[in-house]
């Protein structure tokens, strides 16, 4: 358990007085990748060479043959610096005499150089809720499903924006700009001159974390989104679900009735009280000790939705014959973090039982879980109805959750609350109806090397043919 106990600790929010957390939740921030064309001003020291035939032509020695004696370099030398120094415009000739330009005068009295160029400037990333721009490397993009909850773009990608965060994309070009030659003798510094135009603009989501916490003594909230510096982000939020929700915050409010009515309970303020305890022991704590780890393995609430998380990423820390997932909504309440860590179980048998009512539940089931099926590592089991919801590690863990409607400017959301048992006597009596009316059995079956692997359903696993094993 200490492995889990870490992680749990590793990940705990910071806490609000007289608040409790009631629901964590990744919420999406909007970015645009941008992409410009500008002007850019390049100014570097003036070449040596250069600046020792515009001093000689500044005292007057101007003919070309006698730089050279002066110098002592070989005339064809001095021709091929000529050449590059009429290109550059320092001087032009005349009857192999050398006259400075005024641009020439310039670059001798400030011993540098300034060239104006045109140049395209990508991977900027805007933040399009605070307008505040960063470089590539200090963005991780996320990929969107189809129930995230995403902040809308409070920012509109313009050239009077570009202008108007000038500074902002000058420090990101100018970062790591200045570039040294080979002896270290001359160096270039670029700087953006004048922005031109857009060359592309792309939209993405950075993902945060949305902390939803309720008063312990009325129904009062604290929403605290991370990373959130002057409470932009959350403003944001309120602005969008306050009258009209956004299109990206529909997904956070309950639209299923039945559900938005829901108000039951299985924690009461005892148990509130003594988990409320035990994270703030867990603050505190400088290392876990065996007196800590007791606490934390009595009967207890869950510390947060994100703890289930723990005990399936650490499965194999703890003893688990296999696994029992009962869910009425299995579409709802099954983040992709708990998807993800099912999907790399091989070593155990999951059992599935999921209500046969619910919305397109088949076609989820298979999508998500086809290879465990294949593999025989999972049963899929469909019920009339879901009597409790849970998942029990058997015989070890037992989380039982249900969930509870909140509300918030008139509409309903859901959280989770949840009860862990880790009597092993207990949990087995909580259960041994389950594995009885279904016959289940935690004994992974072996196939034969190469033979097809398909998924052999019982009478009692009705619904279980229906999904595909590919």
């Amino acid at each position: 358990m200490k492995q889990i106990l870490e992680t749990i600790i590793y990940g705990i929010p910071k806490e609000i007085k007289n608040y409790h957390l009631i629901k964590r939740q990744d919420i999406y921030i909007p970015y645009c990748e941008i992409g410009i064309t500008c002007l850019t001003k390049d100014t570097a020291e003036i070449n040596l060479f250069f600046e020792t035939i515009l001093k000689f032509i500044d005292i007057g020695v101007d003919d070309i043959n006698e730089i050279a004696t002066v110098m002592g370099v070989e005339f064809k030398l001095i021709k091929e610096a000529v050449i590059d120094m009429i290109e550059e415009s320092y001087i032009i000739t005349s009857e192999n005499k050398a006259i400075m330009t005024p641009k020439g005068k310039k670059a001798l009295a400030s011993r540098k150089v300034v060239t104006i160029r045109k140049r395209n400037i990508n991977q900027i990333m805007v933040n399009m809720i605070t307008g505040d721009m960063e470089g590539h490397e200090n963005i991780a993009p996320s990929i969107i499903k189809k129930n995230d909850i995403c902040l809308s773009e409070e920012q509109v990608m313009s050239k009077e924006f570009l202008n108007n965060h000038y500074s902002g994309i000058n420090d990101i070009y100018q970062k790591n700009q200045v570039e040294y030659n080979f002896f270290n003798t001359t160096y270039l510094q670029r700087e953006l001159y004048k922005i031109l135009d857009f060359t592309y603009d792309k939209l993405f989501y950075v993902k945060e974390e949305l902390l939803i916490y309720k008063n312990n003594d009325s129904s009062g909230y604290e929403f605290v989104i991370s990373e959130d510096s002057g409470e932009r982000y959350i403003n944001c939020f309120y602005s969008q679900i306050r009258d009209i929700v956004y299109p990206g915050l529909e997904n956070f409010f309950e639209r299923d009735r039945k559900f938005a009515d829901k108000n039951i309970h299985i924690v009461n303020n005892v148990e509130r009280q003594k988990t409320g305890a035990l994270i703030k022991k867990l603050y505190d704590c400088e290392e876990i000790t065996d007196s800590i780890i007791d606490d934390f393995m009595q009967t207890r609430e869950l510390i947060d939705n994100k703890e289930i998380i723990a005990y399936f990423l650490h499965q194999n820390t703890f003893e688990c014959e296999g696994i029992i997932i009962s869910c009425e909504r299995f579409r709802k309440l099954f983040s992709n973090a708990i998807i993800s860590h099912i999907n790399e179980i091989r070593n155990k048998k999951i059992i599935l039982l999921y209500d046969e009512k619910e919305y397109d539940i088949v076609n989820f089931l298979n999508k998500n879980f086809s290879e465990l099926v294949k593999n025989n590592n999972i049963i899929i089991v469909g019920k009339e109805s879901i009597e409790s919801n849970y998942i029990c590690f058997y015989p070890n863990v037992f989380i039982e959750f249900v969930e509870v409607s909140e509300k918030i400017f008139e509409r309903s959301f859901m959280t989770i609350e949840g009860k862990i048992e880790f009597d092993a006597k207990t949990i087995k009596e909580k259960v041994e109806g389950t594995i009885d009316e279904n016959s289940i059995s935690f004994q992974i079956p072996k196939t034969q090397v190469g033979s097809s692997q398909k998924y052999k359903t019982r009478q009692t696993y009705k619904k279980a043919k229906n999904l595909k094993s590919t």
